[in-house]
């Protein structure tokens, strides 16, 4: 049996089969497993690809990782707003006390506002997570506008925190997901491994038969199977296909209704610590970016010594060149920092990411592809039948390696739970 891709859907599949018994081979394009959640050592930094979180409460996430052994870093829950207007902690003084005063004090959030999200939060813990993305859909816009939130809220806090999650600051995405979300942010907490987010593909790597920079130019046949590689040909009663949406089209020679997001990552390396929040940084205002970390800030174990590493996230793609993206990023960061700061920031690496996540507006479920691929004895696996997250990579390794298993309960397990 063969697994292409090993990102962390595909990882998760292969890790069932065997554990059901079955012999896998994965067989993954890059040099790197991972696929998107991967991290790279540069110069003595720790670089996620992409901005990239773990959110404890997954329910796939409990049933597939070792918390303990990722040995997790917490970010602070609530965000730090920076704008026109200044700057504005929202905190959750629920689980953080000493931020009730800070909370009460965000300019950008009426008290109306700051209601409201308390009054959803308790809302949304009642019952199963899964059933928040079951029912009627809308655009989350729509739904916060209808439950009473301010413009200046949906403007300067909604929009950007949600662009983090969707990669698109409008809110014309799905409100039974953005519900989904933003309980298991309640529930749990948003954590980063120490050593970076690849090591949660490495964990799920662990004992198995993996094949790097094996690109599968071609896949022939059903069941058998011919994949052609550059190093050869493999030959498989079952296939299951764990690629990106991009490359799952190609090798099946089908179209996707979803559409792709990129963004782009921009590290920074500065010698002095520019500022000592170790919150989230949303940009309230409109400009390239659209949230930032100081990444050392929250561990510093991803720095060398005395240095300080900034990651800050552009949403879409863009017709600049690296250095022309390096100049309009200094000169938007004037707004932030002092020109001599600036100055000493070192541009460390700029990454384009073509394939983000998929576009999940309202009703998106209802086009995601099956599991099931329409070639017998070939599978799919991948985000793009599930969700985006690490959440929809996981449950939907799971229920591949379950329909191959004929794994029953797994496979009757509702989405998103």
């Amino acid at each position: 049996m063969v697994v292409v891709g090993a990102g962390l859907a595909g990882l998760t599949a292969a890790r069932a089969l065997a554990q059901g018994g079955r012999q896998v081979v994965v067989l993954e394009a890059a040099a790197q497993l991972g696929g998107r959640v991967k991290t790279r050592e540069v110069d003595g930094y720790l670089l996620d690809a992409g901005f990239q979180v773990l959110f404890t409460a997954y329910p796939a996430v409990r049933r597939n990782l070792d918390l303990r052994a990722l040995d997790l870093v917490e970010l602070p829950p609530g965000v730090l707003l920076r704008g026109p207007r200044g700057d504005a902690v929202l905190g959750d003084p629920l689980r953080r006390p000493a931020d009730r005063l800070p909370t009460l004090r965000a300019h950008y959030l009426t008290p109306k506002d700051k209601l409201l999200i308390l009054r959803l939060r308790n809302q949304l813990l009642v019952g199963p997570a899964y059933r928040l993305l079951q029912g009627e859909d809308q655009p989350t816009l729509d739904f916060l506008r209808g439950y009473g939130f301010s413009e200046g809220a949906l403007a300067a806090f909604l929009g950007p925190f949600l662009g983090g999650i969707f990669l698109r600051r409008d809110l014309q995405v799905s409100a039974r997901l953005f519900l989904y979300y933003f309980r298991l942010m309640a529930e749990g907490k948003v954590a980063l491994p120490r050593r970076g987010m690849g090591q949660v593909a490495l964990q799920l790597a662990d004992g198995l038969d993996l094949r790097l920079g094996a690109k599968v130019e071609a896949l022939e046949g059903g069941s058998p199977g011919i994949l052609r590689t550059p190093q050869g040909d493999w030959r498989a009663q079952e296939v299951v296909l764990a690629t990106d949406p991009p490359e799952l089209a190609r090798l099946l020679g089908i179209q996707l209704p979803v559409p792709s997001l990129p963004c782009i990552s921009v590290y920074y390396t500065s010698p002095k610590k520019l500022e000592a929040t170790d919150r989230l940084i949303l940009n309230a205002r409109e400009g390239l970016i659209n949230h930032a970390l100081w990444v050392s800030n929250v561990n510093p174990g991803c720095a060398p010594q005395g240095r300080h590493l900034l990651s800050l996230t552009l949403l879409g793609e863009s017709a600049l060149s690296d250095p022309e993206i390096d100049t309009a990023l200094r000169w938007e960061l004037e707004w932030w920092y002092k020109p001599l700061q600036i100055a000493e920031l070192e541009l460390l690496q700029i990454e384009r990411i073509p394939h983000a996540q998929f576009a999940q507006p309202p009703g998106y479920a209802a086009q995601l592809p099956s599991l099931v691929s329409g070639r017998t004895g070939v599978w799919v696996a991948g985000e793009i039948t599930s969700m985006s997250g690490l959440q929809g990579a996981l449950e939907s390794g799971e229920r591949a390696a379950a329909a191959l298993l004929g794994d029953v309960a797994a496979l009757g397990r509702p989405r998103g739970a």
